[in-house]
């Protein structure tokens, strides 16, 4: 199996939520990475290599760091930042995970999973007044006529 195959039934497996699967053939693609090329990892390998880190085995700062890395070298792939958000909402970093997931929309308004995401999460809408606190009666008056 070539590497770029090894990555891609990753990816599958990662899109089917079977982390140790996804998290073995990664590591065989790095192998195979490290032993054709000197070169850095791809930032696609390195992604889903961070997030299958923290979801198969708990490790959150290594993923994170592999995530977090693979973003800063291709910043206009949404699946990226996809994986680092769900990174930080396995370390419990909501605020950080919408975060990823709203700069990932940035890219692909329509990404299917960062879009379940944040549906699940139940992100809110802007205040109608920002400078004024959430609670404020006005803001809850016109939110609620904004609403009907």
């Amino acid at each position: 199996m070539t590497q770029e195959e090894s990555l891609e039934l990753g990816l599958a497996y990662i899109k089917k939520k079977e982390w140790k699967a996804a998290l073995n053939v990664l590591n065989e693609c790095e192998k195979q990475h490290r032993i054709a090329t000197t070169s850095p990892l791809p930032p696609r390998l390195l992604s889903a290599l961070g997030v299958s880190l923290a979801m198969a085995e708990n490790k959150i700062i290594s993923g994170l760091n592999c995530c977090e890395l693979a973003v800063k070298a291709e910043v206009f792939r949404p699946e990226l930042h996809y994986h680092l958000g769900l990174v930080h909402l396995k370390n419990g970093n909501k605020r950080d995970a919408i975060s990823a997931f709203n700069k990932g929309l940035k890219f692909n308004k329509s990404h299917p999973g960062i879009i379940l995401k944040l549906s699940q999460l139940g992100v809110r809408k802007k205040r109608p007044i920002r400078v004024l606190p959430r609670k404020n009666f006005l803001n809850k008056v016109i939110g609620r006529v904004g609403r009907s």
